[in-house]
């Protein structure tokens, strides 16, 4: 027994631990000079070829190292690559067959009000800017106008055109208060309105009434949206596949 545990320990000590291997395997290789070809348009001569796969060599390591030290877990730039790329394989990943009209049809009909065309209005602008002379210039400005005179000239601001506005669209240019003013007023004649930015000089041409397109001119833009929609839903039935498998665990509240 005493000679059995002195051989026993002699191989505990002597014996070489497992060196991990990196294999460079043929195809590895065809495709490491595929890479160069593609990169330099000529083919790698002995030596390129030597650094190409001491090259790969020294990044398998490094990355094997990486992985050795968790990486992936501490470091968040890195965490966040792998999640973008996983998400991105998988959305590739993803197979939608053509949509059908009957499909299209039915998911037109279930969006009606995201393709209805608002109510809009175009109009002539013209915004003299906050100042001492503000209020004088506005007078002079909006007479000329009254009396269909011309308003160009120097000093007097250049006219912004508007075509068909809406009044969600005017919120976010003026603010709601200026926009429902603007939006209310009526057609054929000028009017003041003010605001923190000045003095704005308006006059309302037009007014269109809003509309629903019908499917058949607006086919393309649906089929567009039904592809997003299949595509986000078939998504997140992915990620719900993949996140079933764990078992999650939520601490409570600190």
């Amino acid at each position: 027994m005493l000679g059995a545990l002195v051989f026993a320990g002699h191989l505990l000590l002597t014996r070489t631990p497992d060196v991990p291997t990196l294999d460079v395997s043929a195809s590895r290789q065809r495709e490491l000079v595929k890479l160069f070809e593609q990169r330099q348009g000529r083919a790698p001569n002995d030596k390129e070829r030597e650094q190409l796969i001491r090259r790969y060599v020294e990044d398998e390591a490094l990355f094997r190292e990486g992985l050795r030290l968790s990486l992936v877990h501490t470091d968040p730039m890195l965490r966040a690559q792998v999640i973008a790329r996983v998400r991105g394989m998988l959305q590739a990943e993803l197979d939608q067959k053509p949509p059908t009209d009957i499909e299209l049809q039915r998911f037109h009909e279930a969006h009606l009000t995201d393709y209805a065309l608002p109510e809009t209005i175009s109009y002539r602008e013209y915004l003299i800017r906050s100042g001492p002379d503000a209020d004088g210039e506005a007078r002079r400005l909006l007479s000329l106008l009254e009396r269909q005179e011309t308003a160009d000239g120097p000093g007097l601001p250049i006219p912004i055109d508007h075509s068909q506005r809406s009044e969600a669209q005017l919120a976010s240019l003026y603010g709601p208060e200026l926009a429902h003013e603007l939006w209310i007023l009526p057609s054929g004649s000028w009017r003041e309105l003010r605001s923190s930015d000045g003095v704005h000089i308006v006059r309302v041409a037009e007014r269109t009434a809003g509309s629903e397109p019908s499917f058949a001119t607006i086919r393309e833009r649906v089929s567009a949206d039904y592809r997003k929609e299949w595509t986000a839903r078939a998504f997140q039935a992915e990620i719900s596949r993949l996140t079933s498998q764990w078992r999650v665990q939520i601490a409570e509240r600190p």
